[in-house]
């Protein structure tokens, strides 16, 4: 009976050991991830790009959700008339918090996306009072990032630009890959005009070729917020293209000579081999992600 009693007594041992233990590990990294990670009510807004969905944003911001460095609160759909539905809230107390947009026409372009950014972000500052914010945008969420914010600047009918991150940027271009996805018809069907180490950036980073949505930023480049920090991502597949596949290089940092000049601090990051293809940069890259996440609630704001 006491070998019995023994060994009830030594399993009960082993048990609160190992829970114990779990929960220490789990005390540890809440402790690492407080002291690595800065946490405020400043919401990040994600923006995808042509033909995106609700899962398209997801993975970028799904380590940081896993890890309890940030949290989706909100997703705002936005129907094919502009008209918006709103699905979670915000509020001062939140941490982190995540507002992912959705556009329901999908296909707009990024102009249009743009100024379906102005109504959100009015409805954000007069609703939900959000003061400032930080942007995220893949492909043509990233252009209409760009144009939204040199369309309203620091205007304080709308929220502040604290920082943002850009991921394969189409600013001065697209590849005309002949595919089935592409608008067929002008105008959107003429930002499918680049072709791969056709164009290039000149020594002080202006594109030799301006196609018109790239003069379209140039014009009112002087009025993107200067406060802002920008992380500009951008693909290599390293095949000879000098692309990620849809985007050449550069299109994606002829940002830099639009607004470098023009914010509080700019950088960029390229991204080689297989996973820096256009889609992949999105889509549980691991480099991105780590970098997207360090730049926007990282203490040290590492970029890789």
């Amino acid at each position: 009976m006491k070998s019995k009693e023994l060994l009830i007594a030594l399993i009960i041992s082993l048990i609160c050991g190992l829970g114990l233990g779990v929960w220490y590990a789990h005390y540890a990294q809440q402790q690492t991830i407080k002291h690595d990670y800065s946490f405020s009510s400043t919401p990040t807004i994600f923006v995808h790009g042509w033909t995106g969905t609700g899962k398209s944003e997801e993975p970028l911001f799904a380590s940081a959700q896993n890890l309890k460095i940030a949290k989706r609160h909100m997703i705002i759909y936005v129907r094919s008339n502009g008209k918006l539905r709103i699905k979670g809230h915000l509020n001062n107390k939140m941490k982190n918090p995540i507002v992912q947009v959705i556009f329901k026409n999908n296909r707009a372009g990024e102009v249009k996306d743009a100024h379906w950014l102005m109504k959100i972000m009015r409805v954000l500052k007069t609703t939900y009072h959000v003061k400032r914010y930080n942007a995220v945008g893949h492909s043509m969420g990233s252009y209409a990032w760009v144009y939204y914010n040199m369309l309203v600047g620091n205007n304080a009918k709308y929220p502040r630009l604290e920082r943002a991150v850009l991921i394969g940027g189409p600013y001065d271009g697209i590849i005309n890959n002949h595919k089935l996805n592409q608008p067929q018809n002008p105008p959107l069907s003429k930002l499918w005009d680049d072709r791969p180490n056709e164009n290039h950036l000149l020594k002080n980073g202006r594109p030799k070729i301006i196609h018109p949505e790239y003069q379209k930023l140039l014009d009112i480049r002087s009025r993107f917020p200067k406060q802002a920090r920008v992380l500009n991502i951008y693909g290599d597949l390293l095949d000879g293209s000098n692309s990620d596949g849809v985007i050449t290089i550069p299109s994606a940092r002829s940002l830099a000579y639009l607004i470098k000049n023009e914010v509080t601090s700019y950088h960029e990051l390229r991204v080689t081999g297989a996973n820096a293809q256009h889609s992949k940069l999105h889509e549980y890259n691991l480099t991105v992600n780590k970098a997207l996440t360090n730049f926007l609630w990282g203490r040290n704001k590492a970029i890789s």
